[in-house]
């Protein structure tokens, strides 16, 4: 008697952020949401990403996350050729970028633009990648 070949188990995404990180979970709460927040200082008012204990302007722990502008600038990118991490390799090319947001904030983050349309200086807004039920990841495209 012979028995069917029990069915592959579906492959979860690879390298995943671990959204349950206390001090980054408020951060992938709103990305789930499609809010982007950085973290403010509530004492002299720097804002940030991503977060840390200290306000690197005051020293103070008064840290909270915040919404802020989901729009800025392409500061700088590059232009991903060769997949340094497997799991990335049916994304070749892709860009990475440097924005700045309209308030300041800066996000190293993929763009979701095609290589030949990366410019420095164009203007991106926040786009959204609901991943898994409990990941959606932050990514910016041309405004």
């Amino acid at each position: 008697m012979t028995y069917p070949a029990p069915a592959a188990p579906k492959e979860a995404p690879k390298n995943l952020p671990d959204v349950t990180e206390p001090k980054s979970a408020p951060f992938w709460e709103a990305a789930k949401n499609h809010v982007l927040v950085a973290q403010r200082c509530g004492d002299c008012g720097d804002v940030r990403f991503p977060y840390v204990e200290l306000c690197p302007k005051c020293w103070s722990t008064n840290q909270s996350w915040e919404p802020t502008t989901p729009e800025g600038e392409l500061y700088s990118f590059v232009v991903y050729h060769r997949a340094l991490d497997p799991s990335k390799k049916d994304d070749i090319p892709y860009v990475i970028g440097r924005v700045v947001t309209d308030e300041g904030v800066i996000f190293n983050v993929r763009l979701d633009t095609a290589p030949g349309e990366a410019v420095v200086g164009m203007r991106v807004k926040a786009s959204w990648h609901d991943v898994t039920d409990e990941v959606t990841l932050l990514r910016f495209a041309a405004a």
